[in-house]
Parts: structure tokens; sequence; C-alpha cells
């Protein structure tokens, strides 16, 4: 099982599945997030944790690339799981584009658009293992 981040200076979306994904939660980016998602990675029985990379268009890391990687160097302290960063672009405004598609309320589409993002972020890396593009682990 996997687990999915979309990283956020003030919520963390959080998504699990290693075929099909789900949505799991959204926490909040505060002292307490590293243990809830060492928690939460014991409850559902996690072997990898991959975290959206925010990356430019041209490919190179975006603004909050070191604040990510030291995040996950966190995850991997308290964890032992190995890391993955998948690259990502604009993942959370194409999760906010599908959740007022399916027709939600901005109150509820403000709650699940971290979490739409982290699955969005797993669904693209579980298609990439599945073509054999590969990544190392912190």
């Amino acid at each position: 099982m996997y687990l999915g981040v979309d990283w956020g200076s003030k919520m963390i979306g959080l998504a699990v599945g290693s075929e099909i994904p789900y949505e799991l939660a959204t926490i909040r980016n505060d002292k307490g997030a590293i243990e809830k998602i060492a928690q939460l990675c014991v409850q559902e029985k996690i072997e990898r944790i991959v975290i959206g990379m925010p990356v430019l268009e041209s490919g190179d890391k975006g603004n909050l690339a070191n604040k990510v990687e030291y995040f996950g160097r966190q995850l991997k302290e308290k964890t032992n799981l190995p890391i993955y960063f998948e690259p990502e672009n604009l993942t959370t405004q194409t999760a906010l584009e599908l959740l007022k598609e399916e027709g939600m309320r901005p109150d509820d589409i403000e709650k699940k658009v971290d979490q739409t993002a982290a699955r969005l972020i797993l669904e693209q890396y579980i298609a990439n293992i599945e073509e054999d593009i590969s990544q190392e682990a912190l």
C-alpha cells in the first residue's frame, strides 16, 4: 500500500492505494503533522510514501522544492519508509477543476481539494511505475 502526499504550507492532502488510489484525509500542516502521518502509515499498512514534488513546466524544481524535500526527510526519519518524490505541476488546480465539474459546493471543495490532489499524484506515480519509469527512493 502506498501513501500519496500533496504537501502545502497550510494543509497536507493524503491518499492511499497501490492500484486504484483513494482519498484518505486532509490534515493541517502543523507541528503534529509528521506524527499524524506516521500513525496513518501504521494503520493503513503503508509500504512507501509518494510526495508530490512541485516542478515548473521546464522540468526544473519549483520554489517549494526545498521545503518538500525537508518534509520528506522528516517523514523518512519518523517512519523509516522509502520516500519517492513524484514530479507534479498544477495538481491542486486540476483537483479543483475536477471537484467543480462534479458539482461540489465551494465549502466541500475546500475540504477535499488537497486529498484529491494527493490522489492524482499517487495515480501518476502508479502509472509511471507500471511504465517502468524508475525513481530512486530517499
